[in-house]
């Protein structure tokens, strides 16, 4: 039976709720979290929107950037690794340009997917503490998105 999805609002710089609902992700392995922005309403209003059949051939995600991360389910032979993703409206070769800037990948985790409209997907060590991996989401999405974010985000914690 599916629990209903946790919607949480944060800033970079007040993350304590959301930290605690993914320490318990981190435990109990039952879910996944998605986090993006959250325009100003200012903003929103005149901002143009991508949409449609044009946005089928861009080369690029979302203006505003989407964060991802999943903990592997427990079990099998092998662990699986927890993934990290971030969907980006910053282009080819995400990666490489992330490491320019000095935003590294959190934990030694390895690059599965470098796509400049997929996005970028990491492989990271289930023993990476949520906290390293929420900083380098943010981190990174700012590093790639080409305006500056606005200071509320939102967070989907699903729950399985």
């Amino acid at each position: 039976m599916t629990r209903a999805a946790e919607v949480l609002r944060f800033t970079p710089d007040d993350t304590d709720e959301l930290l605690a609902a993914m320490d318990a992700l981190a435990d109990t392995r039952d879910g996944w979290v998605n986090l993006q922005p959250v325009p100003d309403e200012d903003e929103a209003a005149g901002a143009p929107v991508r949409a449609g059949v044009f946005n089928l051939f861009s080369g690029r995600g979302p203006r505003l950037p989407v964060g991802t991360w999943v903990p592997a389910a427990q079990g099998g032979r092998r662990p699986d690794p927890d993934s990290l993703g971030l969907q980006h409206a910053g282009g080819p070769k995400a990666a490489r340009r992330l490491r320019e800037v000095g935003v590294e990948p959190p934990g030694g985790a390895t690059v599965l997917s470098d796509h400049p409209r997929r996005g970028l997907v990491l492989a990271v060590d289930p023993a990476t503490p949520p906290a390293e991996l929420l900083r380098w989401l943010l981190a990174a999405a700012a590093a790639l998105s080409p305006d500056p974010l606005p200071a509320t985000w939102v967070a989907v914690v699903h729950h399985r």
